[in-house]
């Protein structure tokens, strides 16, 4: 098995969810981002919340379930990537505006207040907040919006810092922010570069499971989601 997970926290804390989930595999020279919100029934919830209830063990538990088998998991704190990007700054091309609320804290709920923001075509420059605006950002004003399009977004933004050879390994620098499981992933993801492949995987459908607006993984979770929502 080639593929490793790595997972960002949306918040300072172990506890927290993982709002990015990232499958590399080195085989395919592929990235695949896992949508946040994507039912596990192996714990009943998203799978953003499988690294709070039992680390990088059930993590790749939960993923393999889902089908997005891994050997190994990285799983960084949100401090440890602030600390690699803040001195990051990169142009990335746009086609159309995105306008988008935002919470008036990034790490704040956005029930707690917001504020627009908008990138503007035909390219934006990101650096400081605006990367975390970019990357983040998922109320769309005026249009539909979910967490598809933010995967979308990260893609360009992580494809731009690889073209200019950004070093990741800054998110590695304090040791208390991150923590490995299963087989190290780390030589999977020294090998990542611009020229691999990076989609978002899109075979879902929305459904609302105790009271929570989730993503029911087509083909063998229909039969799954036809019981629960009855």
């Amino acid at each position: 098995m080639t593929a490793v997970v790595v997972a960002v926290l949306d918040r300072d804390d172990w506890g927290a969810n993982t709002d990015v989930i990232i499958v590399a595999d080195d085989r395919k020279r592929r990235l695949v981002w896992v949508p946040r919100d994507l039912w596990s029934p192996a714990i009943g919830d998203r799978v953003n919340r499988a690294f709070a209830l039992g680390g990088n063990d059930l993590l790749l538990r939960c993923l393999a379930e889902l089908r997005f088998p891994c050997s190994g998991a990285l799983t960084l704190r949100r401090s440890a990537t602030e600390a690699a990007l803040a001195r990051a700054a990169v142009t990335v091309p746009l086609r159309e505006r995105l306008d988008f609320w935002y919470p008036s804290e990034p790490t704040r709920p956005i029930e707690d207040g917001r504020k627009a923001i908008a990138f503007s075509p035909p390219a934006e420059r990101l650096e400081g907040e605006r990367i975390h605006q970019w990357i983040g950002a998922r109320t769309a004003i005026g249009r539909g919006g979910s967490d598809l399009h933010r995967c979308d977004r990260q893609q360009v933004f992580v494809r731009a810092l690889l073209g200019q050879g950004f070093d990741f390994a800054g998110a590695l620098a304090d040791p208390a922010l991150w923590r490995r499981g299963g087989t190290d992933p780390l030589p999977v993801l020294a090998q990542v570069t611009a020229d691999w492949r990076m989609l978002t995987f899109r075979d879902v459908r929305n459904a609302t499971i105790d009271g929570k607006a989730v993503l029911l993984r087509a083909g063998r979770l229909r039969g799954l989601a036809r019981r629960l929502l009855r």
